[in-house]
């Protein structure tokens, strides 16, 4: 029985075999294809999933550098300047270039000097004015223009010609003025890169080298100063004392002259001057004071404005401030008690 059994089991699978032979190839061939259909599924997967990885990173790196890019163009690319219309008359505070545009590179197409008059037609955000020349929009540095209009001290005072055989005694004041393109040959003073009249720069090194020997530098401080420095240091004064004072321009101007005289009155602009080493009140107590006071006339220098002074001067006490007139003058001067102005016999 159970022999017979094995038989029909052998005789089962037999057939079961030949019936695949036969009739199996569409069904191989469906596994078949099924299954390479199932591979091709995965590797075009796996080929979908590193393309869309590789566009992804692509589009995060396109991405990025776009967006550097744009960082970069914003943090160099130069903000557009907003300009204020607005006409209005402006002073220059000191000589300016006129430009063609509003840079320092571009075409200079003239100058305003010093306290001229230009009209300003708007005032940009980048540091510039357009104003009106010769007909022609052009820029101007807003940073040496001003809408207040420079006081400009009278005129009605004697021209002194400071050329002559007694140029060491010229006086200047209030009342007293040299032309205004009056410019001293000039001298450099003990290396110090101040100048004074090249005739009274040897007394000066000469005095500067004795005091040192005492133990004193009597540094240059303050020697010739130019006709448009000394103008708009006056000025200057003048408007401070506009704001802080509450005065009106002739007030403030009479009150500004008493501490900087107006260009052309100085003796800075003579170049016979010299502030020395500093101008502060305090100077008076100082030993380098001191040895001025005993020995500077020995050179050729006086002390110019003193307290007592003042109402013949008009000028405040500067004890830093010493002129030169000459050896031969200095001790008479000194000696008399007098100052310049009664020496000479001028009013």
């Amino acid at each position: 029985m159970r022999n017979k059994a094995i038989g029909c089991l052998i005789i089962f699978l037999a057939a079961l075999i030949v019936g695949l032979y036969f009739v199996g190839p569409s069904v191989r061939d469906k596994l078949f294809t099924t299954q390479v259909a199932s591979e091709d599924t995965i590797t075009t997967t796996r080929q979908s999933t590193t393309n869309e990885t590789t566009t992804a990173a692509t589009t995060v790196s396109q991405t990025q550098t776009t967006t550097h890019i744009q960082q970069v163009v914003t943090t160099t690319a130069p903000q557009n300047s907003v300009y204020t219309e607005k006409e209005e008359n402006v002073w220059a505070t000191r000589d300016v270039n006129i430009r063609a545009k509003p840079t320092t590179n571009s075409k200079q197409v003239g100058k305003l000097h010093e306290g001229n008059k230009i009209l300003r037609l708007a005032k940009g955000t980048d540091g510039w004015s357009r104003v009106m020349f010769e007909g022609e929009v052009c820029y101007i540095y807003s940073e040496y223009l001003t809408t207040t209009e420079p006081f400009k001290v009278s005129s009605n005072r004697t021209v002194i010609d400071p050329t002559g055989e007694d140029w060491n005694l010229v006086v200047v004041n209030t009342k007293r003025e040299i032309p205004a393109d009056y410019v001293p040959k000039l001298a450099e003073v003990a290396s110090s890169g101040v100048y004074m009249d090249y005739r009274v720069a040897p007394y000066y090194n000469a005095m500067y080298e004795a005091a040192k020997k005492d133990g004193i530098i009597l540094t240059p401080y303050s020697g010739y100063r130019s006709y448009a420095r000394q103008q708009r240091n006056y000025n200057n004064l003048t408007q401070q004392y506009m704001t802080q004072y509450s005065l009106s321009k002739e007030d403030a101007a009479a009150k500004a002259a008493t501490v900087i005289l107006p260009p052309g009155t100085s003796e800075h602009n003579l170049g016979l001057a010299m502030d020395i080493c500093n101008t502060n009140s305090t100077f008076k107590n100082q030993k380098e004071y001191k040895w001025l006071t005993e020995h500077a006339h020995e050179y050729g220098f006086i002390l110019r404005y003193t307290a007592e002074k003042q109402p013949i001067t008009g000028i405040i006490p500067e004890p830093w401030h010493w002129r030169f007139v000459g050896v031969e003058y200095a001790e008479k001067i000194k000696n008399s008690g007098l100052c310049l102005e009664e020496y000479l016999g001028i009013e």
